[in-house]
């Protein structure tokens, strides 16, 4: 006999509400969230925030936005009721922060609810009160202008949702985790947060710097450098902290559009590419971002939390954000004060870091320049040798010799009194007008090949390397074999020419000119261990082998230098793009302050 009863059926409305706010309502701080954004989309210029029990016993927004009348009171707890959107059109064009009309029904029914406003120009306001979402009494009241609407008890009907809450510390952390965006994103706001009558942020109408500043700590903001570029109609402004300062995990990484804080693994990835080999394994730049666009290029309904967001014009955003992180690092050059590479606090590393580094820079870059043009010596090391060798020449030779206009006989300038000293054969040691300055002879030669590599690289035309006199065989693992079919063909354009003999077994014909005469096999050992072994991270697969190219045919700590390679090592220093860090995110410079000797030997207190 067939059962002729229907299988599927409607759901009832508490039901269908309860099973909303299960993506809605997830923790306490869900609520927070759907609530902060209401408040700011009705132009609060102050919110305050209450929070007991870590939300489970209330949580309370209260604004001073353009209020609610008694009729939109009544429908705001409706499902899909909402004032932000009326067209579909609209939908595509979101300038609001909430729009789907889904939080306050779903908040209201795993909780009890007590809303009371009131209009500009209104005798009296109105409150509103639910619980489970039902029993709803609306009532004239006094009432400040703007909204005060409080969440009581929230689970109290669905205890299961309750055990899976953490401890009260923890989700009262994930409720600060929730506000701080806020904060970052509407300094024109001000906002006060309440924490068990603890008042725990009392953050005024403000600057967007000084609003940073506060939130990160005057220490952290010192570190960190302004971003402001656009590109057609987007515009990119904030803040990135310098390579140094960095921390030891994800914290501190703010991203929004167009005032929304939102989560883009794309956009992040672009963001630590732009960093590329500036920082370590296991660092994280600290970044606080605004980006503005055309509501209509992004699709914020991809999520019912509205934190994820998809682009339409996604690669084009990828690069620009490589292109503007590089800039803004390449810009704004940092050079470490020697006691900041003692500590691995955050504050004091800031704080020691030079504000003024590219005045170090061309200070020493003159001096270098006026010494190595007086010597007019050849360059004495392969590793110093300069694409424009004789271009270089004809500088050397013209600037080392001047006419004299009334005898007619040539005469040799006279020397700049400049001097390097080379420490244990390991650093590089000059004065300057503040002080001293420290080169590592080993990452400063690193970086400089790092960035002649990256070029020839993406020229794309393959380096023409020095036939060996007698090829050298080399029998492969297999892993090291795979790893060296991998970059075959990238060797083969720094100028190595390599073929395979048969199996895991190669035979090296060429390699670059400026591999030092017994380390041809050694080297290209060294690349592939290195290459094998060094985590990807931020390195694309170019990049990586440049890298490991670079740190191992760079000159080592323990060779000797004498003044001739140590000036022109230091003059290819400071052409270099970013000549602060080595392509592994090392310092290359350090400096130590006049004054800091001066109290070193008590000559200030």
């Amino acid at each position: 006999m067939s059962d002729n009863k229907s299988k599927i059926k409607i759901l009832p409305e508490n039901l269908a509400n309860k099973i909303a706010a299960g993506e809605v309502v997830e923790r306490p701080a869900s609520v927070v969230k759907e609530l902060i954004e209401n408040a700011i989309d009705a132009d609060a210029k102050k919110i305050a925030v209450y929070i007991e029990q870590a939300g489970k016993k209330l949580i309370q927004v209260v604004d001073d936005g353009f209020g609610m009348g008694p009729d939109d009171l009544g429908l705001a707890f409706e499902r899909h009721a909402t004032s932000k959107i009326k067209t579909e059109k609209e939908l595509h064009y979101i300038e609001t922060l909430g729009f789907r009309g889904e939080a306050l029904p779903s908040i209201a029914s795993v909780s009890q609810v007590e809303i009371k406003s009131c209009r500009k120009g209104d005798r009296t306001g109105h409150i509103l009160t639910l619980s489970g979402g039902k029993d709803r009494k609306l009532l004239k009241t006094a009432a400040n202008i703007g909204t005060s609407i409080s969440v009581k008890n929230l689970f109290f009907n669905t205890p299961a949702r309750r055990q899976f809450l953490r401890t009260d510390s923890s989700e009262n952390q994930k409720i600060i985790n929730i506000l701080k965006p806020f904060f970052f994103a509407y300094p024109n706001i001000t906002f006060e947060v309440y924490v068990d009558n603890n008042q725990i942020f009392n953050l005024r109408e403000s600057e967007i710097d000084e609003r940073v500043s506060e939130l990160f700590g005057v220490d952290q903001f010192k570190g960190l450098l302004m971003v402001n570029t656009s590109l057609a109609e987007i515009e990119l402004r904030g803040f990135i902290s310098r390579p140094d300062v960095v921390r030891k995990s994800r914290g501190n990484q703010y991203l929004f559009l167009n005032g929304r804080p939102i989560q883009s693994k794309s956009l992040n990835h672009a963001i630590f590419q732009g960093y590329s080999n500036l920082i370590s394994p296991g660092e994280y730049p600290i970044f606080c971002l605004f980006l503005e666009m055309n509501p209509g290029l992004v699709d914020v309904n991809v999520h019912p939390t509205k934190m994820e967001v998809r682009f339409s014009n996604d690669r084009s955003l990828y690069y620009f954000f490589i292109n503007t992180i590089q800039q803004t690092l390449n810009k704004e050059g940092v050079i470490p004060d020697i006691n900041s590479i003692q500590s691995d606090s955050i504050i004091e590393r800031s704080n020691a870091f030079k504000l003024e580094p590219r005045e170090i820079v061309n200070e020493l870059k003159n001096r270098n320049r006026s010494m190595a043009r007086y010597s007019g010596a050849q360059l004495s090391l392969t590793y110093f040798e300069n694409k424009n060798e004789t271009k270089l020449s004809d500088e050397i030779h013209n600037d080392t010799i001047s006419h004299d206009q009334t005898s007619g006989q040539l005469l040799e300038k006279s020397p700049i009194d400049v001097n390097f000293w080379q420490l244990h054969n390991r650093y590089i040691i000059s004065e300057i007008k503040s002080g001293l300055v420290i080169i590592d002879q080993h990452v400063a030669h690193e970086r400089v090949l790092f960035e002649r590599v990256m070029r020839v690289l993406k020229e794309g035309d393959a380096s023409y390397g020095q036939k060996l006199l007698f090829p050298q065989k080399i029998n492969l693992n297999y892993e090291d074999f795979m790893v060296f079919k991998d970059i075959n063909d990238i060797l083969y354009k720094l100028g190595f020419s390599i073929k395979v003999f048969s199996g895991n077994t190669i035979i090296i014909e060429a390699m670059p000119s400026d591999v030092k005469v017994g380390r041809e096999s050694q080297i290209l050992l060294d690349i592939i261990d290195y290459y094998h072994n060094e985590p990807l991270k931020a390195f694309d697969h170019i990049e990586k082998v440049a890298a490991a190219y670079a740190c191992k045919n760079a000159i080592k700590s323990g060779e000797k230098l004498n003044q001739v390679e140590m000036h022109n090592l230091v003059d290819q220093l400071f052409a270099c793009e970013s000549p602060f860090f080595c392509p592994h995110g090392r310092p290359v410079i350090v400096t130590i302050d006049l004054d800091e000797l001066d109290r070193k030997f008590k000559r200030i207190s």
